[in-house]
């Protein structure tokens, strides 16, 4: 049963809902009184039909999926490996290994979404999904500026809420097997559920939702491989596990899972559907200088992540992605990227002499396994979502300098990555290319947001909110590009960075704000001369900050004429932790970057 079907008039408590949208703009711009008496009598309205609240004791199930490296991982004792501040530390990351040089990889089981650390996975931070749980099951309330009234989720986890965790290193075709098995146990099935994705989750719901499978030698018998047994065994492990008591579905399973068809709404935020330049960016440069130095090195940290095929199914797909040549520079040319000699050779350096990597031949045959998938969820992609889905609404982040969208490998490089540059623009979250998030269908909303902050962020709750819990009819495509003046002018893009952004206790770190105008408005050369920013380090989930610093214009680095304005400042790394870095001006607040402060490894 739909929202639209709960309740008697219920497309007319619909266009009341709707109405105090209208409201909420008609309170600022015409005034409260008038405004007041016509918000009366759409209550009373809605009194007269005889209708109970929309937001309804009779909500369908919903499951609320993370992104890539959103998940806890932990082992058999219980200790949470992944999900905690210590999780960068190389004696924690070297057990996400699934492919290490000796012996088998550690176990490591699901157990919740990151609720108390985000964490940074190279150029990819992952927020925390205790914000958006919180709200939906009424922890916490936010103020609705169109009902002008706070608002909360009705939901209570564990009975129609669900969090479903998963193992972001591995497939998510894999991850889809468990997904429909985790439905079987949570939703009875004589009902439907709604998803709300964030990230990655979006693509294995939509490898839920598909019947397309994957085609490789560790799904199909047909196909060979010239690894060893042993070999061919740990490559297919580390891609798919051991998943459900059927175990693996390949390529000639029964149509799409049985449980598919059940779906009502589905939610996606922020999902790189087409991939995303940062994550194969990532593969390629690792972590930080510190980091490295935990971890043991650019190579170490590669060793671990080409044993996960999770990663590899977020390699970007779109048209002119990744090309021969170098940023800015005349005579580029696209590439097939998804063809594994350009990866494999130029990319990653499976080629060089002798091969970097441990286990080069199951990490090769990996690559080509997460190749492969990737062609295939382009597939899923471009079928759309079955008839059954009753509604999709998709939110996409913009506005952020410093998204990737093209990845150059220059022209003769001897492959490891050497030579390569990219094209950043503002035309997306910092990590997914926007057009690589938006869908064909309800492409509902757009914010300002960078990616880890999105599925945190007021906004996206409120639209859930009115998506699900008190339906509004014709939700309206809403764009929050609610402008940003600063120093006389209109802020078009920003974006905030920690340099590094893994530091050590005490060690230097420059905070940097960048703004830029747009052309139509440009900033004011005396009015920017006077803007302060104050730059703030919180723990993260405090609100004290640790750190606080005013700061004027950097001349050296602005150009106001030109419509670049610079914020700087540097600051010794507080105690070990996880901080938010915000950039404010007045009460507003521009920015939010995130800090991690490490001890090295005894």
């Amino acid at each position: 049963m739909g929202p639209k079907d709960q309740y008697p008039c219920s497309e007319s408590i619909k266009s009341a809902t709707f109405g105090r949208i209208f409201v909420g703009f008609y309170l600022r711009s015409w005034g409260h009184f008038m405004a007041h008496h016509f918000l009366v009598f759409l209550m009373g309205f809605v009194f007269l039909c005889g209708a109970k609240p929309a937001a309804a004791e009779d909500l369908r199930k919903l499951i609320v999926i993370p992104g890539i490296v959103g998940s806890e991982l932990s082992n058999a004792a219980g200790d949470v490996i992944w999900g905690r501040a210590s999780s960068l530390k190389g004696s924690n990351f070297r057990q996400l290994d699934l492919l290490p040089a000796a012996g088998d990889p550690v176990p490591l089981t699901a157990t919740d979404a990151l609720r108390s650390v985000p964490l940074v996975f190279g150029t990819v931070n992952i927020g925390l999904y205790s914000g958006l749980i919180d709200f939906l099951v009424g922890e916490r309330s936010i103020f609705d500026s169109a009902a002008q009234r706070d608002i909360q989720g009705k939901y209570t986890e564990n009975t129609d809420l669900f969090v479903f965790s998963y193992d972001w290193r591995r497939s998510n075709f894999a991850n889809a097997v468990l997904l429909n098995e985790f439905i079987q146990a949570h939703v009875p099935a004589d009902e439907g559920f709604d998803i709300a994705a964030h990230s990655m989750g979006g693509l294995l719901t939509r490898a839920f939702l598909s019947d397309l499978r994957p085609q490789d030698f560790c799904t199909d018998a047909a196909i060979e491989t010239q690894l060893s047994e042993s070999a061919a065994q740990a490559t297919c492990a580390a891609a798919y596990g051991s998943v459900g008591a059927g175990g693996w579905r390949g390529l000639n399973a029964d149509n799409r899972f049985s449980e598919a068809a059940r779906l009502h709404t589905f939610i996606e935020i922020a999902t790189p559907h087409k991939g995303s330049v940062n994550v194969a960016s990532t593969l390629v440069e690792g972590w930080g200088r510190l980091s490295q130095i935990l971890v043991g090195g650019k190579r170490d940290i590669q060793d671990i992540l080409l044993s996960m095929v999770g990663p590899y199914e977020l390699i970007p797909s779109y048209d002119n992605c990744c090309a021969m040549g170098a940023a800015g520079r005349p005579g580029n040319n696209a590439v097939a990227v998804l063809d594994e000699t350009y990866w494999a050779k130029l990319v990653l350096g499976f080629e060089v002499e002798p091969c970097p990597y441990t286990r080069c031949g199951a990490k090769r045959a990996l690559l080509q396994i997460g190749l492969q998938n990737r062609a295939v969820m382009d597939r899923v992609f471009e079928r759309g979502l079955p008839d059954t889905v009753k509604a999709n609404h998709v939110m996409v982040g913009r506005l952020v300098d410093g998204t990737r969208e093209t990845m150059y490998v220059a022209r003769g490089a001897a492959g490891d990555g050497a030579g390569m540059t990219y094209r950043t623009s503002a035309r997306g979250d910092g990590t997914v290319y926007e057009g690589s998030a938006i869908a064909e269908g309800n492409q509902a909303f757009v914010l300002r947001s960078k990616h880890p902050f999105i599925v945190g962020s007021d906004e996206v709750h409120r639209y859930v909110y009115n998506i699900l819990i008190d339906p509004v009819q014709n939700i309206p495509q809403m764009v929050n590009s609610a402008r940003l003046f600063v120093g006389g002018g209109d802020v078009e893009s920003l974006a905030l960075s920690a340099d590094p952004q893994i530091a050590g206790a005490g060690q230097v770190v420059s905070l940097r704000l960048d703004l830029t105008a747009d052309p139509a408005q440009n900033f004011d050369e005396d009015a920017l001369a006077q803007t302060q920013i104050v730059f703030a380090v919180t723990a993260y989930g405090q609100t004290t900050p640790v750190w606080q610093e005013t700061v004027g214009l950097d001349d050296d680095l602005s150009l106001a004429v030109g419509g670049l304005a610079a914020f700087t400042t540097t600051l010794p790394a507080p105690a070990a932790g996880v901080y938010l870095v915000s950039a404010t001006q007045g009460t507003r607040e521009l920015a939010q970057e995130l800090l991690h402060v490490l001890e090295e490894d005894s």
